[in-house]
């Protein structure tokens, strides 16, 4: 393969990476025997079939990067979102993603352990906010949807993990209305406002 060629795929990984998939470089004129070639001389690393990466990107992309780019789809909520907003102070040990669920789960690299949720599409879409994060923009649930999670799910979660997480909202950046809002629309407004009450009295 030509240097130029070469070059073509770096500048490429800068203004499509860190991490590009097989119809961009497709769409840039490289084959699948190209794509071969460029990872035996180490110029790409294969993440998954269909996703690659400059090796030495590798060190400069979290979990949550690699996520973004796998699972476009995909909201970080629940433990991991609390986790990101500074609700609990539980590492969970797998990275939440709540998915529609009419989206299939992909493939993932080994190294890479999530749990899946799934929603209906009036639910799924409450609360996204996008953030930045060095080079990739990261879906995740913002502090009133992930307050309202727990409380969706507080029988599997544990009460005492779920009262913590409205605790520190309430002792942090909070929303009120917003809150009622999105308690309104997940039906849990009545459960939510009891242990609310509880912190206030």
């Amino acid at each position: 393969m030509t240097n130029c060629r070469i070059q073509k795929v770096t500048n490429l990984c800068k203004t499509e990476g860190p991490i590009i998939r097989a119809s961009a470089l497709r769409s840039a004129g490289f084959c699948g025997k190209d794509t071969d070639e460029l990872i035996r001389l180490g110029i790409l690393q294969r993440l998954r079939r269909g996703y690659y990466i400059p090796p030495e990107k590798l060190n400069d992309i979290d979990t949550y990067g690699i996520i973004s780019a796998l699972i476009p789809d995909g909201i970080i909520s629940l433990f991991s979102a609390a986790q990101y907003h500074d609700l609990s102070s539980v590492i969970p040990q797998k990275i939440d993603i709540t998915l529609p669920v009419h989206k299939r789960v992909p493939i993932l690299p080994e190294d890479i352990h999530v749990t899946i949720h799934k929603a209906i599409q009036r639910i799924y879409e409450v609360g996204i906010q996008t953030v930045q994060i060095n080079e990739y923009s990261l879906n995740i649930y913002d502090r009133e949807r992930t307050v309202c999670d727990f409380f969706r799910m507080r029988n599997q979660i544990g009460k005492d993990c779920t009262f913590e997480v409205l605790k520190n909202y309430m002792a942090g950046k909070k929303q009120l209305q917003k809150l009622s809002e999105y308690a309104e629309l997940l039906q849990i407004k009545k459960v939510l406002f009891s242990y609310l009450e509880v912190l206030v009295v």
